[in-house]
């Protein structure tokens, strides 16, 4: 008599708390690779791009770790170079744009893309705005080899909209990125975050690497560090739902989860402070 076995679904997995201990047991034994997003992980996310800060005290404990000899800080952000480096200040690995332009401390500017990507980047920037100037509350943010349509103050209606133009303005070999209240058109082949992490990793080779991000785009980041890393992925469901796409629950290469950027200042100080 045959048996039936029953159908299983496997789950996705669901982040547990960040267990700090771990992360200081790691440091102690291998070193440590501390990288982090900007918007919505240090900064509160703010009504605009230019009215986001990351807070005094967070900015002064990130220099006090980067003062650690046993611990390397890095700051990987959709935003330009010039805005990340205004946000967090200078002597730390940063990388602007997802990756595709970065500068080691003390080191020279590298962009990571063409002319002609460029000259597309303004182009559909322009196009973009062209098409949205009549819907309130929304921005159009040329940047370089990147165009971000920012839908945070737009009514929904608004959101659908832009979303609709962006999505039919999208060239060939170029992809649409959906985060956290912004549209992102990007050309194929440029780095991502996974790439950026890997760089600035490269600065302490062997060390346990901490990744921290609240949003689609930092998932690249997630999946790019091994087993015995830490990537944690900052807060609740009201901001998964204002994520590009995928419902409670959804896969996420993230294994830690912090609820807000207030945790992670409080992770940021321990960090700075504890052997």
């Amino acid at each position: 008599m045959s048996s039936i076995r029953p159908l299983t679904m496997r789950l996705p997995r669901v982040p547990q708390p960040l267990d700090v201990a771990r992360v200081l047991a790691a440091r102690r034994a291998r070193g440590l690779v501390a990288v982090f997003d900007v918007d919505g992980t240090l900064a509160p996310i703010a009504p605009t791009p230019a009215a986001a800060r990351v807070p005094v005290a967070t900015r002064r404990a990130l220099h006090r770790l980067a003062r650690r000899r046993d611990t390397l800080v890095g700051i990987v952000s959709g935003r330009p170079l010039a805005q990340v480096a205004r946000l967090v200040g200078p002597g730390l690995w940063l990388a602007g744009l997802h990756g595709a332009v970065r500068r080691a401390p003390g080191g020279r500017v590298v962009r990571l893309w063409s002319d002609e990507v460029a000259r597309t980047g303004t182009l559909l920037a322009r196009t973009l705005a062209a098409g949205l100037r009549d819907v309130p509350g929304v921005v159009v943010e040329p940047k370089g080899p990147v165009v971000a349509v920012h839908v945070r103050a737009a009514s929904p209606a608004g959101r659908a909209r832009a979303r609709n133009l962006v999505a039919r303005s999208r060239p060939a070999r170029w992809s649409l990125l959906e985060g956290r209240r912004v549209f992102e058109l990007r050309p194929d082949g440029l780095p991502r975050k996974g790439d950026a992490v890997q760089w600035i990793a490269a600065g302490r080779a062997g060390a346990a690497i901490l990744y921290l991000g609240d949003d689609a785009t930092d998932e690249d980041a997630f999946h790019a560090l091994r087993r015995d890393d830490f990537p944690v992925r900052v807060g609740g469901v009201a901001a998964h739902r204002e994520r590009g796409g995928g419902r409670i629950g959804a896969a996420t290469g993230a294994r830690f989860t912090l609820p807000d950027t207030t945790a992670v200042g409080e992770l940021v100080t321990t960090l700075a402070a504890r052997p």
